[in-house]
């Protein structure tokens, strides 16, 4: 459900964002500035990820059990690169196809999109489909974990104060690297990589270690204040986003952190209910986080390719709604014959 309303979240963005009149000018309005803000969604997604695949180290450290690292390594694979590579694959075709091959780099740089690594060139970060960066963060992420889970196993798994420290180690390091990045200009390359984003990952695994230490449901009452509070935060953080600019010290340094402790309080409001609550989740909320990936990935090659053909709305709401209908089929085909396929068979052999 929280990735589906993350991925909905972003599309709703970059539907503000790409616009047949051209690149959006200042943000006067209410209206543009929250839509602006919706860019908060891929902080969710840092924080799910880090809650949900920590939890599993975490569950074995406290078991005394030792994590299968090539199961854990399957199903991490089977759920990124099969539809990534597909969308990859298909985007270059449409683009092709309409006309569109500005947006296509050069043949040499193709293989930095196959390993993971357009964003670290400035002449690729973005290009294809912009979102991809956010998966260079996050396979570095999955990468980096197992090392990670083996330190935090050395420092005493039920020594519960050292491995809070450890985690808010990872969010110093991402205050410390924002900092870095701004006084010395490095520029989108390296306020887009994985330091400046370990501090949400850290968040959702602080949840998780939490949740597992617990080992009993949070109420009803508590579990809503945790989401009212989660709500309050993410609102404030965008609110202090389009109020004070991004010129701030604490925005420097802080960057998106107080948005990923907000969600963080989301996660643990809804992870740690009752396996009955969590159930309770409307059909089509459950099955818009089913098909999150493929709409978080083909959303924006289906909206070039349609400003490329003339066929973007201008209206906002025409636009959403085509562009929302036309991801969610495609996200929805690519559940259906590469996603889930993928993750049936690293299921099977892991």
């Amino acid at each position: 459900m929280l990735r589906g309303c993350a991925a909905l979240s972003v599309l709703c963005f970059h539907v503000w964002l790409y616009r047949p009149q051209g690149q959006p000018g200042p943000r006067h309005s209410l209206s543009a500035k929250v839509l602006f803000e919706l860019n908060l969604g891929l902080i969710c997604f840092f924080v799910l990820s880090g809650f949900l695949l920590y939890r599993g180290f975490v569950r074995a450290m406290l078991s005394g059990r030792e994590v299968n690292l090539r199961r854990y390594a399957l199903r991490r694979a089977a759920r990124i690169l099969p539809a990534y590579y597909v969308c990859l694959a298909g985007s270059l075709l449409l683009y092709e196809a309409v006309g569109a091959g500005s947006l296509v780099p050069p043949p040499h740089q193709l293989v930095l999109f196959a390993v993971f690594a357009q964003s670290y060139s400035t002449g690729t970060f973005t290009a294809i489909d912009a979102v991809t960066w956010t998966l260079c963060v996050e396979v570095l992420f999955y990468l980096l974990l197992p090392v990670f889970a083996a330190l935090a196993s050395r420092v005493g798994p039920r020594r519960h104060a050292r491995q809070v420290l450890l985690l808010c180690s990872l969010l110093a390091v991402s205050v410390v690297w924002n900092g870095v990045v701004s006084a010395r200009g490095w520029g989108p390359v390296a306020a887009k990589s994985l330091p400046a984003y370990l501090g949400a990952f850290a968040c959702g695994m602080l949840v998780a270690l939490e949740l597992e230490r617990r080992r009993r449901p949070i109420g009803r009452l508590a579990a809503a204040l945790l989401a009212l509070a989660g709500m309050a935060i993410v609102i404030f953080t965008g609110f202090g986003h389009e109020q004070w600019g991004s010129h701030t010290l604490e925005h420097r340094l802080l960057a998106d952190l107080p948005a990923a402790v907000g969600f963080a309080l989301i996660v643990a409001a809804v992870a740690g209910r009752a396996p009955a609550e969590r159930r309770r989740v409307p059909p089509a909320l459950a099955g818009l986080g089913v098909i999150s990936y493929g709409l978080y990935l083909w959303h924006i090659p289906l909206i070039l390719v349609l400003l490329q053909l003339g066929l973007l709305p201008t209206a906002l709401l025409a636009r959403l709604v085509v562009v929302a209908l036309g991801a969610g089929v495609l996200a929805t085909l690519s559940w259906r014959c590469v996603e889930r396929p993928a993750l049936r068979w690293a299921h099977r052999s892991g």
